[in-house]
């Protein structure tokens, strides 16, 4: 599985840095920057991103404005989104955070532990959900293969080989095995055994009967 990308947003590369430094001991991750909403936006449409950190004082378009854009496209709608602010910390703009589609809302000065905590909380939702997006194609593919077996399949009446659609004719065993991911074992049925080996069957079915 590639590296989670997080994408952070500040019109200032000073504190760019200080949040790539900050996030520098999460393991398997990327970090992408954007200077300015409009690049972000520009980012979102070229990555799949785990989560965006967000500073909201920008100029142009700020974090709010930003994200509300963000949301109206397909593939920024889920992104979840942690603003980050210095100067609103009411909570009239913590609401309006969450009612632009941010997830959570951090002000400054950060708190080393808790950004990374939050961090890694969104990080591990990410990586279930792609460990569940890998499951549902694993169980499209099964049943597409348990899907080719059905309908109606033309089979010898004498040696039981079955006929492909090119004509040709293969046993059951490799048509099963070339359709499916159905793995075979051998033995030999009770008819079998009783014509082959009437003596071993004999024994066999006195085993049966005492258990």
């Amino acid at each position: 599985m590639e590296n989670a990308k997080i994408l952070i947003v500040d019109d200032k590369i000073e504190n760019l840095i200080v949040l790539e430094v900050l996030l520098e001991e999460i393991e398997n991750i990327k970090i992408i920057r954007a200077l300015s909403g409009f690049e972000a936006l520009e980012k979102i449409l070229k990555h799949d991103f785990a989560l965006i950190l967000m500073d909201v004082q920008m100029p142009e378009m700020d974090g709010f404005e930003t994200i509300e854009m963000m949301k109206k496209t397909n593939k920024g709608r889920y992104i979840p989104v942690i603003f980050i602010s210095a100067i609103y910390k009411d909570d009239f703009y913590k609401i309006r955070g969450v009612k632009s589609g941010g997830i959570d809302f951090i002000t400054k000065p950060i708190i080393d532990e808790i950004l990374i905590g939050k961090v890694n909380i969104f990080l591990e939702l990410y990586r279930q959900k792609q460990e569940l997006q890998h499951i549902i194609i694993e169980l499209k593919e099964a049943l597409g293969n348990v899907q080719q077996l059905q309908g109606l399949i033309p089979i010898c009446s004498s040696c039981k080989k079955i006929r492909e659609d090119k004509g040709y004719w293969s046993s059951v065993e490799d048509y099963i095995s070339r359709n499916s991911k159905v793995m075979f074992s051998h033995t030999v049925c009770d008819d079998c055994m009783k014509k082959l080996y009437p003596e071993t069957f004999k024994r066999i079915l006195k085993k049966r009967k005492k258990k």
